[in-house]
């Protein structure tokens, strides 16, 4: 069962090492040219974009005296107007989560929680919607390292759901609510309903024009069958069951299916333009963590 007490989950040990993760983040963006997020529209920043025409109702503070002594006409310095990323950390709540020896969706929640710590001390904001567990709520993207013990606590709160939506289904749920674009990071499993379901989920939200990007959690164990003889498997996503037995033949071609099935989630997003990192529940969260770092593509 997943764990529901926050010192339990996030103890001082994890969180004095997102405190290192946090440092070695700002080494790293001040070590290359950090990735600009400009708006189309126009703000009051320091970088100069345009000269418009002054019109009735424009704030007289902004026009440029220089350009007028020159041209003899009002106009307004314009400049580009930066703003701060919103990351939207989707969290698989589905039931195929709740397996393991640490649970996944401890690990995953780990990770979560350690993306919101470097996207809030990055000044940028850090939201949290649990996919397919409708009975708790979504954190809105906020920002501020004020917020992140409130935030741990809500992140321990939430626990896997047995919802009956594939997930596909349920990143189409939030994506239809048009939420503010920015970097998705999906953060699951990647076992659906089927082999196709995790790849129409990502195409959900690249057609949401969100940037994306995706870590994947799984269990040495469940990607091999050990033993052999009769063996009842049970489906913990749909609850549906179906006897086999397994010998070498079939644990062989077990193995290959999981394989090619990888292969296909990095062959897509390498396609796609796609930040996608693997890890295993065995590596500690501060490992994955310090990867999605160096890959540069989780947190700017």
């Amino acid at each position: 069962m997943p764990i529901h007490d926050v010192d339990d989950l996030f103890d001082a040990d994890f969180r004095k090492q997102l405190e290192a993760l946090r440092l070695l983040s700002r080494r790293l963006v001040n070590g290359r040219q950090r990735a600009e997020r400009r708006s189309a529209k126009r703000g009051s920043s320091i970088e100069f974009a345009e000269y418009r025409r002054f019109t009735a109702g424009d704030d007289w503070r902004n026009i440029d005296w220089n350009a007028y002594a020159r041209w003899k006409q009002l106009v307004l310095k314009l400049f580009v107007e930066e703003e701060d990323l919103h990351v939207h950390l989707l969290l698989d709540c589905t039931l195929s989560m709740d397996w393991g020896t640490p649970a996944k969706f401890d690990v995953a929640r780990k990770l979560v929680a350690g993306l919101a710590y470097l996207a809030l001390a990055n000044l940028d904001r850090a939201g949290i919607v649990p996919l397919g567990n409708p009975e708790h709520p979504v954190w809105r993207p906020s920002r501020g390292r004020g917020k992140f013990l409130a935030l741990l606590r809500h992140l321990a709160q939430c626990g896997v759901n047995g919802s009956n939506d594939s997930l596909s289904e349920i990143v189409r749920q939030w994506t239809d609510i048009r939420p503010r674009k920015g970097l998705a990071i999906l953060v699951s499993d990647l076992w659906g309903r089927d082999e196709k379901d995790a790849f129409q989920a990502l195409d959900l939200l690249r057609h949401a024009r969100q940037e994306v990007a995706v870590l994947q959690i799984v269990h040495p164990e469940e990607l091999t069958i050990e033993g052999r003889g009769d063996f009842e498997l049970v489906d913990r996503e749909t609850g549906r069951n179906r006897k086999i037995l397994v010998d070498p033949a079939i644990r062989k071609a077990f193995v290959e299916r999981v394989k090619n099935y990888e292969r296909s989630l990095a062959s897509y997003c390498r396609r796609h333009g796609i930040t996608f990192l693997r890890s295993e529940c065995t590596t500690s969260p501060e490992e994955t963590l310090k990867a999605a770092l160096l890959s540069g593509g989780f947190v700017r």
